[in-house]
C-alpha cells in the first residue's frame, strides 16, 4: 500500500493579493506586476488578457510567481473551485489575485509536475470541490482541510519519472484534441460557404431572432447537503465539461431522485448547450450539443429549437456566431461575466428551407464518420492517461 503524507508537508500555500481597482496600471509599465485572475486559470495558463498592479504595492516576495508554481482557483462557482494552472517560465513579473492561491512545491520534496498532475487528477479535483464552503453565488476553498489532503509519499526520483510519463501521455491526448478541433473548423467553414455570415445574410435567407425560433431551459445545482443526490449515474453538465462540441457524459453525476424532489430538468439529446455565466466568458463562449439526456448547472442554458430549425443546423448557427455572442457578454455586479438571456434572444438565426438544412446536416454526418474516428482516438488517449494516472498515484507504474 502506498504511503501517504499530508499536502501541507510538501507544499507552501500562498494566498493571492487584494488591491483596489484604481491601483491597476498598464501592463507595459516598467514597474508593472501582472496579476493573474480566475479567468487566467485555465487548463493552460491563459496569458491573452492580463492586468497589472504597480510593484510598489507588493509587500511579500513570496507572492511573486515562480516556475513550477500551481495556481488554484480558491473562490469561484462550486464546480470550478480547485481548477489549476501550471506556471512555467514567464518573461514578466507576476503574482496572483485574491480569488486564486499559489501552491508552491517544497524544494526537494515534491516534483512540480508531479504535484500539478496530482492536483488536476479527477479524484483530487472531486475532493477539492467538496471542500468548498458555499455562499450565495461563490464557493470558497476550505484551506485548512485542503492542506490536510493526503498525497502519495514517493521519493523525488520516482515523482520525476511519474511526471515524465504523464507529460508524454498528456502530449498524445493534446495532439488528438487538436486534430478534432481542425475537423470542427472545417464544418464551420462548410456552414459559412453554404449560408454565409448570419449577421450579414448575403444570400437573403429568411431570418428570425433566436428568441423567435427557440426557448431556453435553465439549470441548477442540487443541494450538496444531500449526498444521495450525487450518487447516481445521470450526467450533470457544468462549464468544465464544455471543452468539446459533443456532450456524451459529464464529470459529475446525479441520481434520479433529484428530478422528483427538485426543479432540475432533463435536457433531451440533440439540444445545444451554452455557458451564460462565469469568467471563461471573458474570452470564450462554450457551446456544445448533447448526445444523450443530461442535466445542467445554473451557469448554463439549453437552447430548444422549434420545428423550423434542425438541432444540428441550430447548433452550428450558434457556433459560427461565436464572436458576435462573445461581444454581448457583460459583467455582473460581483465581477462575474454573464450573457444576458435577452441578448441571446436577439441573435439573428437564418431559417433556410428544410432541404438546405438537411443538406448541411448530411455534410455533418459525412464529417461525422471522420470525427467519430478522431473522437474514438481521443477517447482512447484520455482513457490511457486516466489509467496511467490512477496507477501512478497508487504506486503501480
Amino acid at each position: 500500500m502506498t504511503n501517504m503524507v499530508q499536502l501541507d508537508d510538501v507544499m507552501d500555500f500562498i494566498r493571492g493579493i487584494t488591491f483596489k481597482p484604481d491601483q491597476l496600471v498598464d501592463v507595459s509599465r516598467e514597474d508593472a506586476v501582472v496579476c493573474m485572475r480566475t479567468k487566467n486559470v485555465q487548463r493552460d495558463l491563459d496569458e491573452s488578457d492580463l492586468i497589472a498592479i504597480p510593484k510598489s504595492i507588493m509587500r511579500d516576495e513570496k507572492k511573486y510567481l515562480k516556475p513550477g508554481d500551481v495556481l488554484v482557483s480558491s473562490a469561484n462557482s462550486w464546480e470550478l473551485v480547485g481548477k489549476c494552472s501550471y506556471v512555467g517560465d514567464l518573461d514578466y513579473l507576476a503574482t496572483a489575485g485574491g480569488f486564486i492561491s499559489i501552491v508552491r512545491p517544497k524544494k526537494g520534496k515534491t516534483h512540480p509536475r508531479f504535484l500539478y498532475h496530482w492536483l488536476t487528477n479527477p479524484a483530487t479535483q472531486h475532493a477539492i470541490r467538496h471542500l468548498g464552503r458555499q455562499t450565495t453565488n461563490i464557493s470558497n476553498l476550505d484551506v485548512k482541510r485542503f492542506k490536510k489532503l493526503d498525497i502519495p509519499d514517493f521519493d523525488f526520483h520516482e515523482q520525476q519519472t511519474i511526471a515524465e510519463i504523464l507529460d508524454k501521455a498528456d502530449g498524445i491526448r493534446r495532439k488528438r484534441e487538436a486534430a478534432l478541433r481542425i475537423s470542427d473548423d472545417l464544418l464551420g467553414s462548410a456552414f459559412l460557404e453554404m449560408f454565409g455570415d448570419p449577421v450579414r445574410n448575403p444570400h437573403g435567407y429568411w431570418q428570425q431572432t433566436l428568441g423567435e425560433v427557440a426557448s431556453f431551459i435553465s439549470g441548477g445545482t442540487p443541494s450538496k447537503k444531500r449526498a444521495d443526490y450525487w450518487e447516481g449515474n445521470f450526467p450533470w453538465v457544468s462549464p468544465k465539461d464544455m471543452k468539446v462540441d459533443l456532450i456524451y457524459d459529464a464529470e459529475d453525476h446525479v441520481s434520479e431522485v433529484v428530478f422528483s424532489e427538485t426543479s432540475l430538468k432533463r435536457i433531451p439529446a440533440n439540444t445545444p448547450l451554452i455557458v451564460v455565466r462565469g469568467m471563461i466568458l471573458a474570452h470564450t463562449v462554450p457551446i456544445a450539443l448533447t448526445q444523450r439526456e443530461v442535466a445542467i448547472n445554473q451557469d448554463m442554458k439549453a437552447v430548444k429549437f422549434n420545428s423550423e430549425i434542425d438541432p444540428m443546423f441550430g447548433f452550428w448557427s450558434l457556433k459560427v456566431l461565436h464572436n458576435r455572442i462573445l461581444s454581448q457578454v457583460d459583467t455582473a455586479a460581483h465581477g462575474t461575466k454573464r450573457l444576458d438571456t435577452s441578448r441571446l434572444q436577439a441573435l439573428p438565426i437564418l431559417v433556410p428551407g428544410d432541404n438546405l438544412q438537411s443538406e448541411f446536416v448530411a455534410i455533418t454526418q459525412k464529417f461525422g464518420a471522420m470525427r467519430a474516428r478522431l473522437s474514438a482516438s481521443l477517447n482512447e488517449a484520455s482513457q490511457m492517461f486516466d489509467a496511467l494516472s490512477q496507477r501512478a498515484f497508487r504506486g503501480e507504474l
